[in-house]
């Protein structure tokens, strides 16, 4: 195969950094085997090599792919196509269309009853969520499920936490047409925005097809799509940017990645259910997730997830897999906020979720095995999980 390239040199450092990394894998151990420092020095290496192959040899990559093709780090802001994740067709992202969005994500005059905007329910200071075991509606009725981070979001597949929103734009219909919420049909929230003058100044300089229903969904979703900036404390550290992270919290990243299991639903670098190498689908589990902490006493919440609408049996209880990113931020966890802490999350996967503790859960994906996680290492992961943390927190 060798002649068949111009620039033979960079072939062979790909060939003795595959042979490093293979060495390296087969003389380690599961339990011992330091993931971090393979990512950073290897994984990271390989991006690096193969981006500047593509670019010696002149191979032209698609750049419509989900995956930066000339990405040089697994944690690099740019690693993944954000518009690949956006529907066909969208307008591209924009600083302006960005600024924008955040105007109407902002603006409770666009609600039915004028009281309510997307920031009521997802607020910046707590990682785009609310705080409260449920969501909470107008008149401060309780919704079915918690309010889920917006960090991150762009990178899902599906929306909602039974996944019947299909796209960032899509799920803003689900919002705006729940009586609960927003309770406004598309077309009375495309008047209300047609006579807010300084929005028709805006979306006509933005638009070319100026304000209907498609562009304000477009430019709230841009807004959203802004809201992942890979640049917390673990990022820079992976990126050659810092080197702080403590023996405590690479520990805690080792265990998630190994012994723990965390990272077969989080999959890194956007840690959330996105599923690698095509990132064409959103995983859902079904855990076994209880109705509260009691973990002595468990009762299994009757939730029903992706249940409906077509009602079989076998996807009863299943729910997307959200990010960790911004974790520390987001608390009370799980679709039914059932758990205050962290500690609270770590323990019930530690007893193998709902099966692991006597329930009947005939379609559990999460292995019912005890994980033997003792306080040291619970407390390592939660470390590691913290420095998911973007820097403007």
């Amino acid at each position: 195969m060798e002649p068949a390239f111009g620039n033979t040199e960079i072939y062979h450092k790909i060939l003795e950094e595959f042979k490093a990394s293979k060495k390296l894998l087969f003389g380690s151990n599961f339990e011992d085997f330091d993931r971090y420092a393979f990512i950073k020095n290897h994984t990271n290496k390989q991006l690096q090599l193969l981006a500047e192959a593509f670019k010696v040899w002149k191979i032209d990559m698609a750049e419509n792919a989900a995956l930066n093709p000339y990405a040089e780090n697994l944690f690099q802001k740019d690693f993944f196509n954000l518009n690949h994740f956006a529907p066909q067709g969208t307008p591209p992202i924009s600083s302006e269309r960005i600024a924008l969005g955040k105007q109407l994500f902002n603006d409770k005059s666009l609600s039915g009853r004028g009281d309510m905007s997307c920031a009521t329910c997802h607020v910046k200071e707590k990682a785009f969520t609310d705080g409260h075991k449920l969501g909470m509606g107008k008149n401060g009725i309780q919704l079915q499920r918690n309010t889920p981070t917006l960090s991150y979001a762009a990178y899902q597949r599906t929306f909602f936490y039974d996944g019947r929103g299909d796209g960032l734009e899509g799920q803003i219909v689900g919002v705006t047409n729940n009586e609960n919420e927003f309770h406004i049909d598309l077309e009375t929230l495309e008047e209300k925005v047609k006579n807010t003058p300084k929005y028709k100044i805006q979306f006509d300089s933005v638009y070319e097809s100026k304000i209907n229903s498609r562009n304000i969904r477009h430019a709230i979703a841009t807004y959203i799509r802004s809201l992942s900036p890979f640049d917390s404390k673990f990022d820079q550290n992976m990126m050659g940017e810092e080197n702080s992270l403590t023996t405590q919290e690479i520990k805690g990243f080792n265990l998630f990645m190994g012994k723990a299991a965390c990272a077969t639903c989080h999959f890194p670098p956007v840690f959330n259910g996105t599923v690698p190498p095509k990132f064409t689908e959103s995983e859902f589990e079904n855990l076994g997730i209880t109705k509260t902490a009691n973990f002595t006493h468990p009762i299994l919440d009757d939730d029903p997830g992706l249940f409906y609408p077509y009602e079989v049996e076998e996807r009863r209880g299943f729910f997307k897999t959200s990010t960790i990113r911004n974790v520390e931020l987001t608390a009370p966890y799980m679709h039914n906020g059932a758990y205050n802490t962290l500690t609270d999350v770590l323990n019930f996967y530690n007893l193998g979720g709902g099966a692991g503790m006597g329930l009947e859960v005939p379609y559990q994906t999460l292995p019912s095995d005890e994980l033997q996680l003792n306080t040291n290492d619970i407390e390592a992961i939660i470390a590691f999980m913290k420095t998911l943390t973007d820097a403007e927190y």
